[in-house]
């Protein structure tokens, strides 16, 4: 699985499933301020991430209303621009506490620029984290070396594992001093070997196994396995070059079929 989202092992879990997953990233991560309270994401981001925002910022006695920064496309277009992404980032950026956005979306199949815009965030202060449903098994992920500070996934998409899968999370090798998040403990978060002392004092798993909550289902973790290993087998880039080609065959069956003298696209 970290190979697959190009992390180190320690920077990747398996647990409970993404929505669950990025509320407890985000109750560590959106630690709002008097000056620096937003929350930047798409305006038709997936429902749930929009609920998962805006239930974050309410538990903070904030008013959704002007903590969330919504992206929405121009007049007549379908896909958000990254000028105008960056933007937004560089006006608004001093009052966003958080950037968290799809790598892919998953209705218009727009593929972000997840290391462009995660460099101009943090350039101005901003955590950034990215909901990876439609992304992971899908695209090449290099989570790590773009600096990621977060990200969640689930595994039932492009990774095959079943409806209702377990789900995935990333944390940043630089958010390993785990004692200085706020964040939620349970028993499977504990260190494995010191885990049954029983003494009833946390002993965090270091990196991301640090936010597990409860032991990992054996079947769904099974299903997860067996498609892992196909990838293993064919590599995430010989996927991404045959994804490429396909579409580009697409586009020109499209170009053939619906021939148009306008150079701007289709009639």
């Amino acid at each position: 699985m970290a190979r697959l989202v190009g992390a180190r092992l320690d920077e990747v879990d398996l647990m409970n499933f993404l929505s669950v997953n990025l509320h407890l990233l985000m109750i560590s991560f959106y630690r709002p301020t008097e000056t620096r309270f937003k929350i930047l994401l798409e305006d038709k981001a997936f429902p749930s991430d929009h609920y998962i925002v805006e239930s974050q910022i309410k538990l903070h006695n904030l008013d959704p209303e002007k903590s969330m920064v919504l992206l929405k496309p121009r007049e007549n277009e379908f896909t958000l621009r990254t000028d105008d992404i960056l933007k937004t980032i560089e006006e608004q950026g001093e009052s966003i506490a958080v950037v968290l956005l799809s790598g892919v979306h998953y209705f218009t199949g727009q593929l972000f620029q997840m290391e462009t815009i995660t460099k101009a965030a943090q350039k101005k202060g901003c955590l950034v984290g990215w909901d990876l449903a439609h992304a992971v098994g899908n695209v090449e992920l290099k989570l790590h070396d773009w600096n990621v500070d977060f990200a969640a996934w689930c595994t039932y998409k492009y990774l095959n594992s079943g409806a209702g899968s377990i789900g995935g999370i990333f944390l940043h090798e630089k958010h390993f001093e785990i004692n200085k998040l706020t964040k939620l403990n349970g028993w499977w978060g504990h260190r494995s070997d010191t885990r049954f002392l029983m003494n009833n004092k946390i002993d965090h798993e270091v990196g991301a196994s640090a936010f597990a909550l409860s032991n990992p289902s054996m079947l769904l973790c099974s299903c997860l396995k067996a498609s892992l290993d196909i990838f293993d087998e064919v590599g995430i880039e010989n996927l991404r070059k045959r994804s490429k080609f396909l579409t580009a065959y697409l586009e020109c069956l499209l170009n053939r079929k619906f021939k148009t003298n306008n150079k701007n696209g289709y009639k």
